[in-house]
């Protein structure tokens, strides 16, 4: 725990970086902006089109969006680099001189590499959600409040435990990015409403690789709706507890990785 003014400075070094740098910094938000923006313009647009797509209306898809892409954007901060060029740093050796230091290499790794580049998607999904609870007229109390900040928390941790999940195998198989490829495959079903899928996505999405308790979940609670499939209406309030448990199994899984870990000599 001493440490973490020193994991904090990390932080701030990489947003003070935004400061040096800021026509460039300007330029790449505003471009990715666009591009996130028009990714929500085509859903709302596919949607609009049918009216709904498993009774989901247009502005309850773009809510689903949202709570996708805002929980999406915390992860990315700190996990989207660390993890996705994990096995690269493990071939070329890299790693190695992570682990001589005298710091915890997980957070050394989340700090070092934190990323400046979520702004645009955390932007477009504010406005997502802020659009989709007007349009639909939803009103939030504080306790309402309270629980979406919870819910974006746990959906961060789920989608930051993705990152883990996928980049861990590394440390025994070098070449592992394919599994990164597939697991974000699975995440793109969350787009839509869980009852637009069989059986067997819903349960894999709820049970195995629970992405849909990063946005369907919830939403029935902020929604008002009584659409659970098979499964029980609580499952609306386990967001924060399944982000939880989730990311503890990812450290844990990252501690039996580090263990294993055998330098490549490079």
């Amino acid at each position: 725990m001493s440490y973490f003014p020193l994991y904090w400075a990390f932080v701030r070094i990489k947003l003070k970086s935004m400061t040096e740098y800021r026509s460039s910094f300007l330029l790449v938000t505003v471009s990715k902006t666009i591009m996130i923006g028009a990714e929500l313009a085509l859903v709302w647009l596919l949607v609009y089109r049918f009216q709904t797509i498993a009774g989901w209306s247009t502005y309850e898809i773009m809510l689903l969006f949202g709570l996708n892409m805002a929980s999406y954007a915390l992860a990315g901060f700190f996990f989207y680099h660390p993890f996705v060029y994990l096995p690269r740093r493990i071939q070329t050796g890299e790693f190695d001189e992570i682990l001589t230091k005298p710091l915890n290499p997980f957070l050394y790794l989340l700090s070092r590499e934190f990323s400046t580049g979520y702004f645009s998607n955390l932007t477009v999904a504010f406005v997502a959600v802020t659009i989709a609870f007007v349009k639909l007229g939803v009103s939030l109390g504080p306790l309402d409040l309270l629980f979406l900040v919870l819910v974006l928390i746990g959906g961060a941790l789920i989608q930051a435990s993705a990152f883990v999940y996928t980049a861990v195998p590394a440390f025994w198989v070098i070449q592992s990015g394919n599994l990164s490829r597939l697991m974000f495959d699975f995440k793109g079903f969350v787009r839509y409403p869980l009852t637009a899928y069989n059986g067997v996505i819903q349960v894999l999405l709820t049970l195995i690789i629970p992405f849909a308790f990063i946005n369907f979940y919830p939403a029935q609670y902020f929604l008002g709706k009584d659409d659970f499939l098979m499964f029980h209406p609580f499952f609306q309030y386990l967001t924060p507890l399944v982000g939880l448990a989730m990311f503890a199994l990812a450290y844990w899984f990252w501690t039996v990785g580090i263990r294993h870990y055998r330098s490549t000599g490079s």
